[in-house]
């Protein structure tokens, strides 16, 4: 049974021969339920993406309602990846720049290293599962920065408050939600302005930016945001990497990861036969399943007429049933000026993530057995405990 619409079609079991129905029959229409134009077809897709008038907020709504006179809020107005125009376009390029220069065979190893140090029971829970998926990729990406890391599942710990204020920015965020996302979003800004070693990354992303007057806030605020993004996407991939492997018949004995196996033993050959499942689960099951964009100003949009104000629901997903890749990129990592620059980073961090799980006699098919997709209008995130 195709989901009723496509906002229950991101946690529904099965929502693929959906998306592809309407990429091929209804590639861009006006959706008169959810009240929005919905963008399905892969050419449709990339057009909205790619459209100026189509911007990532709101005409007059930089940050989410919720969020506004919170620290949640500041951060999030900081954030390049959710603002359009000149005004952060050096910030922006300079992150890219970053991303773009990581080693990722290195990043995959240094992840594999950091788990060497992170607590670990057997028999696995799911909760610990949960809680190793969206931690290991994060912390990863801050000890990359320079930032200092600590190896922790508690829930006061980097990992968890990055997690917090992901949850914060949901529209189904509760008050109380939101109100733990403002102190995460505090503690966080404040452990991000830590003092780093000249030679760290995050201390040159410092350095070059205030060359182009960037206030250090949004340095800090973005440093922060490279976190959120590696939680949510790299957390997601790897939970649906693991649903994958469960599902395909041997797939996981395959791989050549034996439980318990010292992870500086893992093989690269290895490593690389599960960061070839993410890159088939990254285009097939992926994580981020739709975006969204606003008009700023009525123009012709996919041969519609649409109207300032109007909102567009991206189905990227839908797009990715049709057409594989968007410029050597799975379809859930965008195009456009808002394309992610990190999609490579995310894709060995959830492979590094996968690996170390299965190393530590993690069972795919046991973790099939029990698992719902966490609540959300964007994002398949499978959650074991």
């Amino acid at each position: 049974m195709f989901p009723a619409d496509p906002i229950t079609a991101v946690t529904h079991p099965d929502p693929y021969p959906y998306y592809r129905h309407l990429a091929a029959t209804r590639a861009f229409h006006w959706d008169t339920t959810l009240g929005l134009w919905v963008a399905a077809g892969p050419d449709a897709v990339a057009e909205v993406l790619r459209h100026p008038a189509c911007r990532v907020r709101p005409p007059g709504q930089p940050v989410p309602p919720g969020l506004l006179n919170t620290a949640a809020g500041a951060l999030f107005g900081r954030l390049v990846r959710m603002n359009d125009g000149p005004a952060h376009a050096h910030l922006k390029g300079l992150l890219a720049a970053w991303l773009d220069a990581v080693d990722l065979f290195a990043a995959r190893r240094h992840a594999l290293a950091l788990t060497s140090r992170l607590p670990y029971d057997a028999p696995w829970a799911g909760d610990s599962v949960d809680a190793w998926m969206r931690t290991v990729p994060v912390l990863t990406v801050g000890k990359l920065l320079g930032l200092p890391v600590d190896t922790s599942l508690d829930d006061d710990s980097i990992a968890a408050q990055v997690a917090t204020y992901a949850a914060a920015q949901s529209p189904l965020a509760s008050g109380e939600a939101t109100a733990r996302g403002a102190h995460a979003a505090q503690a966080l800004m404040n452990w991000a302005e830590l003092p780093v070693p000249d030679d760290r990354p995050l201390s040159a992303l410092r350095q070059a930016a205030a060359t182009f007057g960037i206030a250090p806030e949004a340095v800090t605020a973005n440093a922060v945001g490279l976190l959120v993004q590696t939680c949510e996407a790299t957390a997601g991939l790897a939970g649906n990497t693991l649903l994958r492997l469960a599902r395909e018949d041997g797939a996981a004995s395959d791989i050549g990861v034996s439980e318990d196996e010292p992870l500086d033993h893992v093989s690269d050959k290895a490593l690389d036969r599960i960061q070839a499942w993410v890159a088939r689960v990254a285009r097939e099951d992926p994580s981020l399943q739709n975006t969204r964009r606003f008009i700023a100003q009525d123009t012709t949009l996919c041969g519609a007429q649409v109207a300032a104000g109007d909102g567009v629901l991206v189905l990227l997903a839908a797009a990715g049933t049709m057409r594989p890749d968007v410029e050597g990129r799975p379809w859930t990592f965008g195009a456009g000026v808002h394309a992610c620059p990190g999609h490579g980073l995310a894709q060995a961090l959830a492979s590094a993530t996968v690996t170390s799980l299965l190393a530590r006699g993690v069972r795919p098919a046991a973790l099939a057995r029990r698992f719902a997709y966490r609540p959300s209008v964007n994002a398949r995130m499978p959650r074991f405990g």
